[in-house]
């Protein structure tokens, strides 16, 4: 596929006057550059954080003298840096201060609780207990944790514990009682408050518009609090090798914390972000004039920290049952999903931003999602054309053959996870049944209709760790063993591209990143084993010996 730049997005060239030498070299390696015919080359020569050669150590070694910065990589495999193209960077930060309810390393309802008991004596009466990562499928009960479980804990402690999808949360009876909630509270339009059969609320709360009943009581991050969370995930993420994100659905005022951290020195991921298209209980106008009144516009920014777009979101998930679908959920016929937003609704945000020259990106993970998000691409093309500026799906579980065509013709990419096969594929399985599972996002079928794909995590959803991500990409295996849709899989080439050259498209940065070309930025990522030839299995296991971002290193192994 021809990836150009689009019009009016400037093109970076390398303008380097001989004699000229070289600040950094790598030599003796395997370098995978991921260009368009993705060759293989021994060496890289880096000036002033762009890489100025690539080809054989004979061809690089003369731009090195005696102030060159020279790595003997010793056979080792080299990479650009890696991009997600859907991570919640400053969300993964602010994780790190909370209860890890992931599994590992909670096996059971009964884990979590104990660590939820523990929290409580640590912070003391009436302060709030935020935790996430809980996973049904993965717990011995087998269920959803309750109200009940939660107050045996902290009976005097708000409690808020979200699922690992983001579109379940489970709080106990104090965080009900300070948020309003009894049985004769009304849903929320878009949301769900899950009762028993005597309508008693549960603590089960499905989607944000319930989650915001409690979370607007919830005292919110500090400012300095969201600095610290940007730098603590660079490092994390600069440890697996990735380089660049897209942010999606952050405020303005977490615009500031990244630009905070850059200027502290703490952001070492380069970040595209996307404002958030809906704030808590806003009225639709309050929404609209936010981003009517944004200041900012799609491409603005530098190389570092750019704006990219809007983000909404139209549905949630299948691990939780909320993925809104065109067929009822296994064993619950009259179970279709949820829809967070009505259409109408959904139609005016995306005209405001596409007329105010944001490209767009919205959550729509089942199929019936896609078709409504696709249903409202095709009507705001009608008001601004939208071909060439990559109005984006993000998840997109569940595509039809229409789909596709859609997206063909409206120039739609796609924002996927790999990681949820590997580590919420049973549940999809369990969920939605083996048809239906199998086709879950289907890679290999929107590569072969000429769709651009790229590859992401959604941490904190899944982990962040891309090597992971890769190889489920490749194998299409979940945790428990089993293989979704073998037929879907793609090659290990295709699934680099993703985290690669890919993964800048959709931020219209092919130019600028994800392959090793002259007149690029000097991303580059040094690993411990060779990813095309190592045994598959073995490509989830890869270790990042070295990340290099703009010619400088930002993380290396001890």
């Amino acid at each position: 596929m021809n990836l150009k730049a689009p019009m009016g997005i400037l093109i970076h060239e390398m303008s380097i006057k001989e004699p000229c030498k070289a600040d950094l070299v790598l030599l003796n390696g395997k370098i995978i550059t991921v260009d368009g015919d993705f060759t293989i080359a021994e060496a890289v020569a880096v000036r002033d954080g762009r890489i100025m050669a690539v080809g054989s150590n004979e061809e690089v070694k003369r731009y090195i003298d005696e102030e060159t910065e020279v790595i003997d990589l010793e056979g080792k495999t080299v990479l650009p840096g890696l991009i997600d193209s859907h991570i919640h960077l400053l969300s993964l930060g602010l994780t790190m201060f909370w209860i890890n309810c992931s599994t590992p390393p909670m096996r059971s309802i009964r884990d979590i609780v104990e660590a939820v008991r523990e929290r409580a004596k640590e912070l003391g009466p009436g302060e709030w207990i935020i935790g996430r990562g809980w996973d049904q499928s993965k717990l011995e009960e087998h269920r959803f944790p309750n109200r009940w479980d939660l107050d045996e804990a902290a009976p005097n402690n708000p409690v808020y514990l979200i699922r690992t999808c983001g579109h379940v949360v489970v709080v106990n009876s104090k965080a009900l009682e300070i948020a309003g909630i009894d049985r004769d509270t009304p849903q929320p339009e878009g949301g769900v408050i899950v009762k028993d059969e005597d309508g008693e609320p549960t603590g089960v709360l499905l989607e944000r518009p319930a989650f915001w009943l409690v979370q607007r009581h919830i005292p919110q991050p500090s400012f300095e609090r969201k600095v610290e969370a940007i730098k603590r995930a660079c490092r994390a993420l600069n440890e697996v090798g990735i380089t660049g994100v897209i942010e999606p659905g952050i405020t303005a005022e977490d615009m500031r914390a990244y630009q905070r951290a850059r200027a502290e020195g703490g952001l070492t991921v380069r970040v595209n972000m996307m404002l958030r298209g809906v704030e808590g209980d806003e009225p639709l106008e309050e929404s609209l004039k936010r981003i009517r009144d944004f200041p900012l516009s799609t491409g603005f920014g530098d190389e570092m920290l750019r704006f990219l777009g809007l983000k909404l979101v139209i549905d949630g998930g299948i691990g939780g049952r909320t993925a809104l679908l065109r067929e009822p959920y296994e064993g619950e016929p009259d179970n279709y999903g949820v829809q967070t937003m009505p259409l109408e609704k959904l139609q005016r945000l995306i005209d405001e931003a596409n007329l105010h020259d944001m490209t767009v990106g919205v959550h729509c993970a089942g199929g019936r999602a896609i078709d409504l998000v696709l249903k409202a691409f095709e009507e705001t093309d009608r008001k601004r054309r939208i071909k060439g500026r990559r109005f984006t799906l993000i998840h997109a579980y569940l595509p039809s053959e229409e789909n596709f065509e859609q997206c063909r013709r409206l120039g739609v990419v796609v924002a996927s996870q790999p990681s949820f096969l590997y580590y919420l594929g049973d549940s999809f399985y369990e969920n939605v049944g083996a048809e239906r599972a199998s086709w879950a996002k289907p890679h290999r079928a929107w590569i072969d209709h000429g769709i651009v794909v790229a590859a992401g995590t959604d941490a904190p959803v899944t982990h962040y760790n891309p090597f992971v991500s890769l190889w489920a990409a490749i194998t299409r295996r979940t945790e428990g063993g089993r293989q979704l849709g073998g037929e879907q899989c793609v090659g290990r080439e295709e699934a680099i591209r993703m985290y690669t050259i890919n993964a800048a498209y959709l931020s219209f940065e092919e130019h600028l990143k994800g392959s090793l070309e002259p007149g690029k930025l000097a991303d580059i990522i040094v690993i411990d084993r060779d990813i095309l030839t190592c045994p598959i299995d073995e490509i989830k296991s890869i270790k990042v010996l070295r990340t290099i971002l703009g010619g400088k290193t930002v993380y290396e192994a001890e």
